[in-house]
């Protein structure tokens, strides 16, 4: 088995390893080392194996960290009761979308961006990135942190357009104005949220494949938690001094715009942040491929 020596995260090879009565180290390889030094030092030996899947595990965290915004990002459900003050008419008639069906825009995006990166998208970018998959794992949940962002803008511009037109006394806006930030979130779960399984599966060992898809549903997690606090200091930040709320329930006194670009802001810091962990995490695929799963030997 081969063995990359991670060095930030040296210290855990201590877990593995025995020490004599002279206080030299040993390596536990061996049943033999394991139940002497349970004898002699009072505590159990983790394996090779054991401690290179936990150095697995805490080397993805900061990649990690850095996508729960677009956790965050995909939980936003404000555009529905922007759909519901915008004109919602379809042709000369008199029929009305619901404003809850427009979210399907973001479905059908990531459906169909989905189904066809493999069999037309990935070959024409390995034309011209050189990669075989067209685009890393990490390239990949970089762009989906990035259209994350760019949604959040357009959804800051459009609704600023919207309660200016609004207060105007002008015409109904459009609801499928809405269109472009729904499908902006759509491309930005087709890239980011597979990107970042498919990274998870690839970097950490066969063992802890349940893991990977236990990492994906933590940062969604995360994010709505994330997303319920910032909403919560957004609506008691702006109500102060007797103002109205920017998440009034009256969309047009509020400013939701302002909350908007504000997550477009965050979304800007977070993308950095996700560039130094990248860098930080190196070549992609340089983790260990375990041939046995389980604990081991010892």
């Amino acid at each position: 088995m081969a063995m990359f020596d991670l060095n930030p995260l040296r210290f855990l090879n201590k877990a593995c390893m025995i020490s004599n009565n002279g206080g030299v180290d040993l390596p536990g390889t061996g049943a033999a080392a394991s139940e002497r030094d349970c004898n002699g030092g009072g505590r159990r030996l983790c394996t090779v194996d054991q401690v290179e899947q936990l150095k697995s595990a805490v080397r993805i965290l900061p990649i990690w960290s850095s996508t729960v915004f677009l956790a965050q990002a995909m939980s936003q459900n404000y555009a529905v009761l922007q759909a519901n003050e915008m004109d919602r008419r379809i042709g000369v008639g008199q029929f009305r979308v619901p404003g809850c069906s427009l979210t399907m825009f973001n479905m059908v995006t990531m459906s169909l961006w989905s189904g066809s990166y493999d069999r037309w998208i990935a070959p024409a970018l390995r034309r011209v990135t050189g990669d075989p998959r067209g685009l890393t794992m990490k390239q990949r949940v970089g762009v989906g942190l990035l259209l994350a962002t760019a949604a959040m803008a357009v959804s800051g511009a459009v609704e600023g357009a919207r309660r200016r037109l609004a207060l105007a006394g002008g015409g109904g806006m459009s609801a499928f104005w809405l269109v472009p930030q729904f499908a902006l979130m759509g491309l930005a779960e087709a890239f980011g949220v597979i990107g970042e399984l498919e990274f998870f599966y690839t970097e950490l060992p066969k063992s802890m494949a349940s893991f990977s898809m236990a990492l994906l549903y933590m940062a969604m997690g995360v994010g709505n938690l994330v997303n319920s606090l910032i909403v919560k200091v957004v609506d008691d930040t702006s109500r102060r001094g007797g103002r109205t709320s920017w998440l009034s329930s009256d969309l047009n006194a509020g400013h939701y715009d302002y909350y908007y670009w504000l997550l477009a802001g965050l979304g800007a810091v977070n993308f950095v942040y996700f560039l130094w962990c990248a860098w930080k995490y190196g070549e992609e695929g340089k983790n260990v491929e375990w041939e046995e799963e389980g604990e081991g030997e010892r």
